[in-house]
């Protein structure tokens, strides 16, 4: 599977730490491995959006991606921090 992304994610990328880039990029490998990858398969969820899933990996990343099969693509779209985005508790007095 050709596995595609825009220039955008480059930029996102960019934005993570050394190990976090690593992460991320073996699973771009494991999804250019789409046919002969259960485990990717299982973790990637159909969004609401046509053909387009969500990878929750175990390393605190999203992946968002839209499947070609036809074309044999699959063209990233987004990544995510999850753990970013929690809210921060705060005691009141």
């Amino acid at each position: 599977m050709n596995v595609i992304k825009q220039r955008t994610i480059d930029a996102a990328i960019r934005t993570l730490d050394e190990s976090d880039r690593r992460k991320v990029f073996a699973w771009f490998q494991h999804l250019e491995n789409w046919e002969h990858d259960e485990q990717v398969r299982m973790l990637s969820k159909l969004t609401t959006d046509k053909d387009v899933y969500v990878l929750n990996t175990s390393d605190d990343i999203r992946i968002f991606f839209k499947l070609d099969l036809p074309k044999q693509v699959i063209s990233i779209i987004d990544i995510a921090k999850p753990s970013r985005f929690e809210k921060v508790r705060t005691v009141t007095e």
